[in-house]
């Protein structure tokens, strides 16, 4: 599934008398035993979190209380992930594939919960949208490097410098803790890496085998709460239900719409109006498509600057002569795929 917006993970809050605790040690007071002395410690403590990892993937179970108009609510919150869905992964989390998940979480036998209910009355915060497209890391890090080249001066503080290593590629935007609606936490990774370093034991048992897991790219967009939710015109989306009903249109204008906040745009495109038709192609082609890392698309969108229509023509045929006799045509290759990504991401950079 690339080059499509799709849910990645989520968390569920739903009202604690609407769950039935399956495992009798959840949300159990326990004590403390020390084998070799048979001593019991006197600290009384509450089992209030389970986590279960099964074949790398990951599944968290919690009671949590929230406070609403003064009263302190009890919740369980159930964290939904991809990777329950095991082979169908890169699907990501749909209203076609959610019984899936469902299914998985009531096998763990830590809860039950109807699959109504799990659907109609679960509340939904810190949805991770994916999107992924196909790309080598190379091409990715090329990419990366460029964005940060134009990060907004105020906002070096809380993007992190890319990394690029063996075991994955990549940059991040703020973090999840800080997040806020106005900066929002944004990934962008080489999933294909990262599922084979990181998650090794999850991509061998259900990934490797599909054979369709190289070099695929990914950026993921965090809606944190109901206050970012809103913000981004989502205010009716508040049940699990609603969530899998959103367009996957809007789901990808979402996920790609974070960037603007952390990248200066108006640095990076520039008007060359006021200079010499001759003038703006150079400029347009030495200064910043090859140095900046374009590719032969976007050198050759250069023709676009000029308005008369027997202009264009022209020095369409013009910059075609010089791309014949560009200094760098290894680099104008490699480049494309950093710039077919970037375009993916709305720049021209």
């Amino acid at each position: 599934m690339l080059n499509l917006a799709k849910i990645d993970s989520l968390k569920l809050r739903i009202p604690k008398h609407l769950v039935t605790y399956v495992d009798d040690t959840f949300c159990e007071s326990y004590q403390r035993i020390y084998v070799s002395s048979g001593i019991i410690d006197d600290t009384i403590s509450l089992d209030k979190h389970k986590v279960d990892v099964t074949d790398g993937i990951s599944s968290r179970i919690a009671v949590m209380f929230f406070q609403e108009g003064g009263v302190a609510n009890e919740y369980i919150i159930v964290q939904c992930n991809a990777k329950q869905l095991k082979s169908k992964y890169f699907e990501g989390i749909t209203k076609y594939n959610v019984e899936r998940i469902y299914h998985y979480i009531m096998q763990l036998q830590i809860i039950y919960v109807p699959f109504d209910i799990f659907m109609h009355e679960a509340l939904v915060s810190d949805i991770d949208i994916a999107y992924d497209t196909r790309i080598t890391p190379t091409g990715l890090a090329d990419a990366i490097s460029a964005l940060y080249k134009h990060i907004k001066p105020s906002m070096y503080a809380i993007v992190g410098r890319p990394f690029r290593q063996k075991t994955n590629v990549g940059m991040q935007f703020n973090t999840r803790e800080k997040a806020t609606p106005a900066r929002p936490f944004i990934k962008i990774y080489h999933k294909s890496l990262e599922l084979e370093f990181k998650s090794s034991e999850f991509f061998q048992k259900f990934i490797k085998h599909q054979g369709n897991y190289d070099d695929i790219g990914r950026i993921e967009f965090t809606i944190k709460n109901a206050k970012h939710r809103k913000k981004l015109g989502l205010q009716n989306v508040k049940t699990f239900a609603d969530l899998l009903i959103c367009d996957t249109k809007i789901l990808e204008e979402i996920a790609l719409s974070g960037l603007v906040s952390y990248v200066n745009k108006t640095q990076v495109m520039r008007e060359y109006k006021d200079l010499s038709p001759t003038d703006r192609l150079l400029l347009h082609f030495i200064n910043k498509y090859i140095a900046a890392g374009a590719d032969k698309e976007a050198v050759m969108n250069a023709i676009w600057t000029y308005d008369i229509p027997q202009e264009r023509s022209r020095m369409k045929k013009k910059l075609l002569q010089l791309l014949e006799n560009v200094e760098d045509k290894k680099l104008m290759i490699a480049n494309r795929e950093a710039m077919n990504f970037l375009r993916q991401l709305k720049f021209e950079i």
